[in-house]
């Protein structure tokens, strides 16, 4: 498509093909590209001059192993690196032994005719996580950008890395939102993400791409790990994870990964290698960690998704409390608060479990009625201080966008009326707050513990059932305005487990 004979350097991108990149395949989507994610060429010049007044212009390597790409997809690839707005990048190319003779003509005619376009070839194909590592030995900058040889960047996805990078200098990992390229060239399938959320990993990786490492960290890492193809990404962010790095999200679609016949995008059993590399990565790292558990894939999810089962120390004790019981004294490792609900031990168990993990410091469960429709499938904080309850009424087996309600993940608060705290938290936050007088105090206990280093856990394998008895929860307008003034800056910055762009209008995640 964009694969040209005797070219000079590609700098700028044409209007047409930055008119053609903002197509969706869905009404709804194409909506939202129109109103948030559409760049004229004359915005792409803002940019561009912007960056050329930066006084710091770190250079980006983008690393991209090639293996047999389609000529079309791979010139479309490099073309979309070659118009950034930001213009002091490299590209790191490495030829997996490719055996494809169109697919070795367009990488070197390009090279041969962009000398910031890099290229080593292997005699022979080594796989993926060789070729990476080879291409990472090139890297020259001081962060690396990861890229696939047949997905393609937004044209201000750098110009925004670096943005950032600025404002925030002592990032080691950077990440962004992403979507779909159709096989009709079209976008779709958007993936509005988190901020950095440690247990959410747990369950499968939901970084994919854009991803950007500070390159010394990298090198700390030692690369990819040969053995892990197919899952050499997930293993790589676990292992990073535990380096404590600091790590921001860019809420902005900065990349499009391609969708076609042999990808896995498109066809998940293309590559079950991958899965079992996944799960042998997760078991690493929480072996790593010193936790014991069992890890499998998530059978009642799309491949991707993993369930981990954290084993219960022997020495930890709970007490089950109602919220009118929590302050009274209680000499537990473990403070649960149930509502009118129905458990078995294994829901205990479960809920409980999640505190092995040192930095969670409180755990809430899933709720259902009587009919099987969820009542409380995790909670997102809105600005006016009222929680909205992410698919309520919806049935149980509703995996819901980006399967929120099937997998364990981060959460900013729990629901009142099913969670456990630590009792070490308890005393070191002082427990709740007096200034409320109802569940509002859960919410500020919640706030307290995120802001002082602590995370929260969802866990929809901690099945809560409301009995006949059952309230839903009163947000009382006096406590509200307490809450609502004490947090108005953590409430305005917004939920971050939220994304921006999702609605907090509609229980089902719809777009902003």
């Amino acid at each position: 498509m964009f694969f040209k004979k005797s070219i000079p350097i590609i700098d700028t991108p044409t209007e047409a093909d930055l008119k053609s990149w903002a197509y969706g395949e869905w009404i709804e989507y194409q909506a939202w590209l129109f109103h948030h994610g559409f760049l004229t060429l004359y915005d792409w010049q803002l940019l561009r001059d912007q960056a050329q007044c930066w006084k710091q212009r770190p250079l980006l390597s983008i690393v991209t192993p090639v293996f047999n790409t389609a000529p079309d997809y791979l010139a479309e690839c490099i073309y979309s690196v070659q118009t950034q707005a930001y213009p002091n990048w490299e590209m790191c190319l490495v030829d997996d032994g490719s055996d494809n003779p169109a697919t070795i003509a367009c990488l070197e005619q390009l090279v041969q005719d962009d000398p910031r376009l890099h290229l080593h070839r292997l005699s022979e194909n080594q796989g993926i996580c060789h070729a990476t590592n080879q291409a990472l030995a090139m890297a020259r900058g001081s962060y690396v950008v990861f890229l696939d040889h047949d997905d393609r960047l937004a044209p201000d996805a750098l110009y925004e890395v670096v943005k950032l990078l600025r404002e925030y200098p002592s990032t080691d990992i950077v990440y962004s939102d992403r979507d779909m390229l159709s096989p009709n060239n079209r976008r779709f399938m958007h993936l509005f993400k988190p901020d950095w959320s440690p247990e959410t990993l747990l369950s499968g990786n939901y970084l994919f791409h854009l991803l950007v490492y500070r390159r010394d960290l990298l090198e700390k890492l030692g690369g990819v790990r040969v053995g892990k193809e197919g899952s050499q990404d997930y293993d790589l962010i676990l292992r990073a994870a535990e380096l404590q790095p600091e790590v921001r999200h860019l809420a902005k679609v900065l990349y499009h990964w391609r969708q076609h016949e042999q990808s896995v995008a498109l066809e998940h059993n293309a590559k079950d290698y991958a899965y079992q590399a996944g799960i042998a990565a997760l078991q690493e790292a929480l072996e790593r960690r010193s936790l014991a558990a069992d890890v499998s894939e998530n059978k009642e999810l799309w491949r991707g998704h993993y369930r981990v089962r954290l084993q219960v120390s022997e020495s930890k004790s709970y007490q089950i409390l109602e919220l009118n019981q929590i302050n009274q004294t209680c000499e537990a490792d473990y403070l649960v608060i149930l509502g009118q609900v129905d458990y078995d031990q294994e829901s205990i168990t479960e809920l409980i479990s999640w505190l092995e993990i040192e930095d969670v410091g409180i755990v809430t469960g899933k709720i259902v009625n009587q009919q099987g429709k969820f009542i409380h499938a995790g909670l997102v904080q809105r600005h006016n201080g009222i929680p909205l309850a992410l698919y309520e009424g919806f049935a149980e087996d509703t995996p819901a966008y980006m399967a929120i309600t099937a997998i364990v993940r981060n959460v900013s608060i729990p629901h009142p009326s099913c969670c456990v705290i630590k009792r070490s938290l308890w005393q070191q936050l002082g427990g709740l707050n007096t200034d409320y007088t109802g569940a509002y105090a859960i919410l500020d206990f919640a706030l307290r513990a995120l802001t002082s280093g602590k995370r929260i856990v969802y866990t929809p394998f901690a099945r809560f059932v409301a009995t006949s008895e059952w309230q839903q929860v009163e947000w009382l307008e006096q406590d509200r305005q307490v809450f609502v003034e004490k947090w108005d800056t953590w409430l305005r910055n917004g939920d971050p487990y939220y994304n921006p762009y999702l609605s907090l209008d509609v229980v089902d995640m719809g777009l902003m």
